[in-house]
């Protein structure tokens, strides 16, 4: 550069160089490949030395401060433990006389279902049966629907029972209209119609033997669905009741009363074994110390 710089031996000899010689002179150097690689240099080194690194002043990023758990009361924990078992503990004893309760009616049902092969009178109007059906599977009308709380198995295999009986008894009833149907008695015997229909029914469930008519030297013995009705002094049979009889040893059942009779005596039988095993249940459940799931009565106020 000083060599670039310095004026010629004949600019020397004369006089000296102008602003615009001199200025012609540097632009050579400049753009002549070491004056190139200087200058970039330099230009590159100011650079470096006034600007502040982008990582230094660019801001740090803030953590989010999590707020530290709230310390629990340590007293106050240790006391809701004993509280807790004595709320559960307490409704293990509202509980108990429910499941008896239920265990005594469950009991009744395989009693009767085994009797007659069904569980209501039928006797009694449909409504009334309704009514005592719904009784019988309900201990208590608050706390029989918290069984399935706690007792889901058993509360599940309960309500299974219950449609069992009610498609049993509404089978029953089916199974009676179509034998009053197909039935021939006179118009004094009319009136019986239904009792001969029940008394075909008691035989083809193996309840009993339906209807009888014992003659006696001093008179005789008319039996229907286990009513006896004896006459002495007279051996004239009344003629409502020799009809009926005669309709009741002379009706042959068809097909469809046959599978009438088949699903009620099958029905019946597992309706009489599943409701002895639920009472046992119940009764194991009811001796229970402790006290399975959760509810509403289980919880601290």
């Amino acid at each position: 550069m000083a060599r670039a710089m310095r004026p010629s031996k004949r600019a020397s000899a004369g006089r000296p160089a102008s602003a615009k010689t001199l200025f012609v002179r540097w632009s050579r150097w400049a753009w002549s490949w070491p004056g190139a690689i200087l200058l970039v240099a330099i230009a590159v080194g100011a650079a470096m030395s006034y600007a502040t690194p982008w990582w230094s002043a660019s801001p740090k990023p803030e953590v989010a401060k999590v707020p530290a758990p709230a310390r629990v009361d340590e007293p106050a924990q240790a006391a809701s433990g004993p509280r807790l078992a004595e709320v559960r503990q307490a409704h293990l004893r509202q509980l108990q006389p429910v499941l008896r309760t239920d265990a005594e009616k469950l009991s009744e049902i395989a009693r009767r279902i085994r009797a007659a092969g069904r569980v209501t009178d039928i006797h009694k109007d449909r409504s009334d049966n309704a009514v005592e059906l719904k009784s019988l599977f309900v201990s208590d009308r608050v706390l029989s629907g918290d069984l399935q709380n706690h007792y889901s198995e058993y509360a599940r295999a309960k309500e299974r029972l219950r449609r069992n009986v009610s498609d049993q008894e509404e089978e029953f009833h089916k199974a009676t209209l179509l034998v009053m149907g197909k039935l021939s008695l006179p118009a004094g015997a009319e009136h019986r119609r239904q009792e001969v229909a029940l008394s075909f029914l008691e035989k083809c469930l193996e309840k009993g033997p339906g209807m009888t008519l014992i003659m006696r030297p001093d008179g005789y013995q008319y039996t229907a669905r286990g009513r006896l009705r004896g006459y002495d002094g007279t051996t004239v049979v009344a003629e409502d009741e020799r009809a009926a009889f005669e309709a009741f040893t002379s009706f042959l059942p068809d097909a469809d009363v046959a599978a009438h009779c088949e699903s009620l005596k099958k029905r019946a039988v597992g309706i009489a074994a599943n409701a002895k095993k639920l009472s046992t249940d119940a009764i194991g459940l009811a001796e229970g110390t402790t006290l399975p799931g959760e509810c509403k009565y289980t919880k601290l106020e």
